[in-house]
């Protein structure tokens, strides 16, 4: 069984839609829904936002369900120097828990942020299918960054491509219980200064790009090693 996370249904509603004989299981509140598609055996895992809500729902999931390899989805930020444009599928080759320490400004310079954590992150896994897509790290935040001079800082600091909320609590979870894990995101803003959210309808349409790329590539997901 693939275990596919996203953090809300927007983000998975597509594969949603396309997964047969589905049946729904609620855990402590945790959304998880079992079926298939073409054959293959599918659990989709809306683990809501953020670090906490992705590690329990990692923790749930491969607890209560016969996970092979799992797969994490959805939409991110890109970095400004990234090169990644709007749509565009990007891949983690590793994940970093980015915002841990103490934060003194949001300038672009070295003394700008103290970082308490391990800064070299989990790798991730990458079949040879995905390896003609943007590759790069991946940062987690606790909340997303619509500041420029914090997104060169951070960039710059881990060379990193792009953010999300959730990635680095799933796979560090995956790591723990030896499932092989991917990272498969697209890009939904490039990262500038913005006093907003972002609109649900942009959302929707970039999480449709990568779901897509996903159910096109089910079989080669399925079958990688």
């Amino acid at each position: 069984m693939i275990a596919i996370f996203f953090a809300t249904e927007v983000e998975g509603r597509l594969i949603l839609k396309k997964l047969n004989n589905s049946e729904k299981t609620i855990i402590y509140g945790f959304t998880f829904i079992r079926g298939e598609i073409s054959g293959i055996p599918l659990l989709v895992c809306f683990s809501g936002i953020g670090k906490i809500s992705g590690a329990v729902s990692a923790v749930l999931a491969f607890e209560n369900f016969p996970v092979k390899k799992a797969i994490i989805s959805g939409i991110a930020g890109a970095y400004p120097s990234s090169g990644l444009t709007v749509g565009e599928i990007a891949i983690a080759d590793r994940e970093i828990d980015a915002d841990k320490g103490l934060l003194i400004s949001c300038d672009d310079k070295d003394d700008s942020f103290i970082f308490m954590n391990n800064c070299e992150g989990v790798l991730l896994y990458i079949p040879d299918f995905l390896k003609n897509k943007k590759i790069g790290t991946f940062l987690t935040v606790s909340a997303c960054t619509g500041n420029l001079n914090r997104a060169k800082f951070l960039e710059k600091k881990f060379n990193a491509i792009c953010e999300n909320m959730e990635g680095a609590a799933i796979a560090n979870v995956a790591q723990i219980y030896k499932i092989p894990v991917s990272e498969i995101r697209s890009i939904s803003n490039i990262i500038a200064d913005r006093k907003e959210l972002l609109k649900i309808n942009n959302i929707k349409k970039c999480a449709n790009i990568v779901q897509e790329f996903i159910l096109e590539n089910l079989p080669l997901i399925e079958g990688s090693p």
